[in-house]
C-alpha cells in the first residue's frame, strides 16, 4: 500500500540506518527524499557517529557487546515497512520516515546519565520519543522493535556487563507525554522469554505479538507463548520475512537479503511484527484523518486509545500452536488484517485511559 503524505510521518525508533535498497536507498545515491535523515537523530553515540541516524556498523568490545549488539538491526526492521523489490514487498513503500538512532540493536548496555544526555537505549528511547513528537511536523506513529527482558537470570549476567534492567523513568514520562499528544507508539512483545517486554510492557503503548502460517497450521512466536496475552495488542507475522540487511562491519559492509546471510532466508523476531502493525497505524491515521481531527483534537490520547479499539475489533481471530515441552495445545490471537482495520474508523466510544507509563518500567 501506498502512503505519500508527509502529515502522517513514522518515527523509525531503532539502530540507525545505511544505504539499502530494501528501504528505498540505492547504495552511492542520497538517501530518498522519504527518509528523513537530516530530521532525525542520533541519540545513542553522537560523539562518534555524529548527529545523523546513521549506523556504523561497528561492534563494541566484551561479551555483553557480541550478545546483543546487531548494527543493522534499522534496516532489517524498516525493509519491513519500505522495501519495493522483488526479495520483499513492504507495507508502505514511500511512506515518510524520521529516523532516530538509539542503541546499535535491539536489546540495551550502558547506565542512563544526566537526563538530556543519556547513555542507554531505555533512555535514548525516551529522548527520540521527545524530539519525534516536539518536531515541527510531529510524528503520528512511533515504531520500536526493540526490548527489555528485565529479570531473567542472563539478564541479570548481562546487567554486571554493563546492561541495564527495567526501564529508564525519564522513557515512560516520555511515552506519556506522546501519548497525550496523540502518538501511536507500536513495539514488539519480544520473543525470548514467555512474557512481554518493555517497552511494549508499558499500557500507552500497542503491544505486537507474532505468529507463523505455513499451510493452514497458524503457530505462535514466541513458542511458548506468553503468560500475559492479554497485554499483547495484535500479533503480526513474525518469522520468514526476507528483510534486508548489512553483512560485514564498517565501510566494509555489504547490503544483502537474509536468504544471502546465512539465515536460510528465514530469520524470525516481533521485531519484523511491530513494523507491520506500525505501518498499518500510519494508513489508518491517513485514512481517517479528517475524523480522528474532528473527534479528538481536544483530547489526542484518545486517538491512540481509539486506534486499539479498532485495531482488535478489525483483526481476525485465530488459533495458534503454543508449544510447552513436549506436548502443545492452541490459544486464541487477535491477527492483524490491515484491510478491515483501514474500513474501520474512530469512534468515541469505550475509551479508557491506561495507567500512565511513567508508574511503571520495572520487574
Amino acid at each position: 500500500m501506498l502512503l505519500a503524505s508527509d502529515r502522517t510521518r513514522i518515527a523509525h525508533v531503532d539502530a540507525g540506518l545505511a544505504p539499502h535498497v530494501g528501504i528505498g536507498w540505492t547504495p552511492g545515491a542520497p538517501a530518498p527524499d522519504n527518509l528523513r535523515i537530516a530530521e532525525g537523530r542520533n541519540v545513542f553515540d553522537p560523539e562518534t557517529g555524529g548527529d545523523a541516524p546513521l549506523t556504523g556498523m561497528t561492534v563494541s568490545d566484551g561479551l555483553a557487546a557480541g550478545l546483543i549488539e546487531w548494527p543493522d538491526h534499522g534496516i532489517k526492521t524498516l525493509s519491513v515497512m519500505l522495501s519495493d523489490d522483488d526479495h520483499l514487498h513492504g507495507v508502505i513503500p514511500g511512506a515518510t520516515i524520521v529516523p532516530y538512532r538509539v542503541a546499535n540493536g535491539p536489546l540495551f548496555r550502558y547506565g542512563e546519565l544526566a537526563e538530556g544526555a543519556p547513555r542507554s537505549a531505555t533512555a535514548a528511547i525516551g529522548r527520540a520519543l521527545d524530539l519525534a513528537s516536539g518536531a515541527k511536523t510531529p510524528a503520528r506513529v512511533a515504531s520500536i522493535s526493540m526490548g527489555n527482558p528485565g529479570m531473567w537470570p542472563w539478564e541479570i549476567l548481562r546487567s554486571a556487563l554493563g546492561g541495564d534492567l527495567g526501564m529508564a523513568k525519564s522513557t515512560g514520562r516520555a511515552v506519556d507525554r506522546a501519548w497525550e499528544g496523540g502518538m501511536i507508539i507500536v513495539c514488539a512483545a519480544g520473543q525470548i522469554i514467555n512474557t512481554v517486554v518493555y517497552p511494549a510492557r508499558y499500557g500507552r503503548t500497542i503491544a505486537v505479538g507474532g505468529y507463523d502460517k505455513i499451510g493452514g497450521l497458524l503457530t505462535h512466536y514466541p513458542p511458548q507463548g506468553y503468560q500475559d496475552p492479554d497485554r499483547v495488542d495484535i500479533w503480526a507475522q513474525a518469522q520468514r520475512i526476507n528483510r534486508a540487511g548489512l553483512r560485514g562491519v564498517g565501510k566494509d559492509a555489504v547490503p544483502v537479503w537474509a536468504e544471502e546471510d546465512g539465515d536460510g532466508g528465514d530469520p524470525s523476531g516481533t521485531s519484523y511484527a511491530a513494523p507491520q502493525v506500525a505501518a498499518a497505524a500510519a494508513l489508518w491515521v491517513e485514512t481517517h484523518h479528517a475524523a480522528l481531527e474532528s473527534l479528538f483534537a481536544g483530547e489526542r490520547w484518545r486517538i491512540v486509545e481509539s486506534f486499539r479499539n479498532a485495531l482488535r475489533a478489525s483483526a481476525d481471530r485465530e488459533m495458534a500452536r503454543i508449544i510447552s515441552g513436549t506436548t502443545w495445545r492452541r490459544r486464541a490471537i487477535r491477527v492483524l488484517n490491515i484491510p478491515n482495520l483501514l474500513k474501520t474508523p474512530p469512534s468515541p466510544d469505550g475509551l479508557k485511559r491506561p495507567d500512565p507509563a511513567a508508574s511503571g518500567g520495572f520487574w
